[in-house]
This record gives C-alpha cells, sequence and structure tokens, in this order.
C-alpha cells in the first residue's frame, strides 16, 4: 500500500488559513481591548464629571460670603477664586473666550486617580456673565489619563501623546481651549460634558 504526504501547495494552503484565522481572532482581541479601555474611560469620566458637577453646584450656591460670583469665575478649576481673596465682580478681562495656551493647566481630581479636567467655559443661560443669575452652564473638559504627575499642562499632554503634531504654532497661536478640547475629544483624548447648575441663591434675603 502506497502512502501519500501532504504537497508542498497544501502546506502552503493551510499555512495562509491558519495566519489569516489568527490575524483575525488577534484583531478581535485588539479591538476588545480597546473598546474595554473605552468603556473605562467613559465611566471613569462621566462619574468624575457628575462628581464634580455637584461639588461646583455647592461651591457656586453659598461661597463668597453671600456675594454672587459671576459665572466666568468658574472658568478654570470650576470654583470661585473669592475664597483666594480675587474679586472677579469688577471685571471679566482674560476669563471668557480665553485663547488657547499650552501652559494652560488641567486640574487633577484627587477623589478619582487618573482623571484630571478643566471647566472650558461657564455662563449663565443667555451666554452672558451675569453675576446675580441663579443657573449656570458648564462646558467640563475631562481627560482620563493615568499618571503619577501632581501637576499637568497641554504641553505635558502634547507630549506625552502628541497631541497637536498636525498644528501649526500659529494655529496654536490662535486657537481657544473650545477649539483644542474639540481636538482632544475627537482623537479620543478627552470627554466633553456640558451641565447646567442651579445654584442656590445665598445673597438673596
Amino acid at each position: 500500500m502506497s502512502r501519500r504526504g501532504f504537497t508542498l501547495t497544501e502546506l502552503l494552503v493551510a499555512t495562509i488559513v491558519f495566519l489569516v484565522g489568527f490575524v483575525s481572532v488577534f484583531a478581535l482581541f485588539l479591538g476588545g481591548m480597546k473598546m474595554r479601555k473605552l468603556a473605562e474611560d467613559t465611566t471613569r469620566s462621566s462619574l468624575a464629571a457628575s462628581c464634580l458637577i455637584d461639588e461646583i453646584r455647592i461651591d457656586a450656591g453659598g461661597g463668597g460670603g453671600g456675594i454672587p460670583q459671576m459665572p466666568a469665575a468658574y472658568a478654570g478649576d470650576g470654583f470661585s477664586p473669592f475664597r483666594e481673596g480675587t474679586n472677579f465682580l469688577n471685571g471679566e478681562e482674560g476669563v471668557l473666550n480665553d485663547l488657547f495656551s499650552l501652559t494652560n493647566p488641567l486640574f487633577r481630581y484627587k477623589p478619582i486617580p487618573g482623571v484630571w479636567y478643566r471647566v472650558i467655559n461657564a455662563t449663565d443661560l443667555n451666554g452672558g456673565n451675569d453675576a446675580q443669575t441663579t443657573v449656570i452652564k458648564l462646558d467640563l473638559l475631562i481627560v482620563p489619563l493615568g499618571t503619577a504627575d501632581t501637576t499637568l499642562t497641554f504641553s505635558d499632554l502634547n507630549r506625552r501623546l502628541g497631541v497637536f503634531s498636525g498644528m501649526s504654532k500659529e494655529e496654536l497661536r490662535v486657537a481657544t481651549i473650545e477649539q483644542i478640547s474639540t481636538l482632544l475629544v475627537a482623537r479620543g483624548i478627552g470627554f466633553r460634558f456640558q451641565a447646567v447648575v442651579t445654584r442656590r441663591p445665598s445673597w438673596l434675603p
């Protein structure tokens, strides 16, 4: 009885089929890992945003010894600077429509490790800066980035992830924080949350 082995062609076909199957399974595995990370980042960012908004609501309603702060005073770290001796009642220069700078900081949200944030904008319902308003619209950027650093700027973010590698120096110079935040979201690095905070009018009788 004669024995017939595999031909070279059959071995090549079997190898190709195996490689195609292996690459497909590996791609599914990588996709699953990516989706898992996205889900984890989304969950952590949503939780941080919810907690931050509640904290800002408390600060916006009772801070400043009963003196109402303009909505723009909550841009940045999200809390009124009144406690630091800064009074925003006499002007809003440099607060609204702030130009982007690589030195602009992101703020660490300590209750949830690895989460950084910045309040991009804060206005009244009409998009203005009425100190007497009891409703504040917040535009919040959350960046989930596991790092042991105690400070983080947009420059640090760019150095780590090459966020602005496709932008010229001139484009960066005239960009606003709003535009940069939109870019971070488009690249899957950050998350944007819009919220309406109704503050307790402690300054009213």
